[in-house]
């Protein structure tokens, strides 16, 4: 008998289950409404000349999602950093040319020693001149060897100033004066009328 009454009530309810009964029928539980997804974060470091930039989403469901991408770094330069910049770009270049310059090799005494020929170009006549490193007067010792101008005629000694080769008489006075235009052939000018003097071996 009890198990009848049991049977007959599952039957009453379900009965009113499926008639409305004035029951809400059960659903799943739906999750509220999420807003569209949004950048949560937009963050871009710079490594080198690239910019990552990180963008983070979250789903309807809930789950945070990262996507990072990468693109060329662009920077902008105030008008004191761009001043430094060309300041370092003309620091570099004057460095370049010091650097050349200072490449070109440096004539010591030693170098000089010895014969050379000696060309006067304007007359035509071509004679010996002869360095040797025995001290007279400020420099040293220097003769020339058939050579009838008259500057050349009296020099007796010469020295390097800079990197200048200078003749002079007994007097100190200075006859002409040469500079090195490739190795071992110097040219320049006499003291007295400008004439154009080489000397090369």
């Amino acid at each position: 008998m009890k198990r009848f009454v049991v049977i007959a009530s599952l039957l009453a309810l379900a009965g009113c289950q499926s008639a409305g009964g004035g029951a809400e029928p059960y659903s799943v539980p739906v999750p509220a409404a999420q807003p569209p997804a949004t950048a949560a974060s937009n963050q871009s470091v710079v490594v080198q000349d690239q910019a990552s930039q990180s963008k983070t989403y979250s789903k309807s469901d809930g789950t945070v999602v990262t996507k990072t991408t990468s693109s060329s770094a662009q920077a902008t330069v105030d008008p004191g950093t761009a001043t430094a910049f060309l300041a370092g770009v003309a620091a570099a270049a004057a460095l370049g040319k010091q650097e050349e310059r200072s490449s070109k090799p440096v004539v010591q005494v030693k170098d000089m020693v010895g014969g050379w020929t000696v060309y006067l170009n304007s007359d035509e006549r071509v004679c010996e001149l002869t360095l040797s490193t025995e001290p007279k007067d400020d420099g040293y010792s220097a003769s020339f060897n058939h050579c009838m101008d008259g500057d050349l005629f009296f020099v007796s000694n010469w020295r390097m100033k800079g990197q200048e080769l200078v003749l002079f008489d007994n007097f100190s006075r200075a006859k002409g004066s040469m500079r090195m235009t490739e190795w071992n052939r110097w040219e320049g000018q006499l003291a007295s009328n400008s004439k154009a003097i080489t000397i090369a071996r």
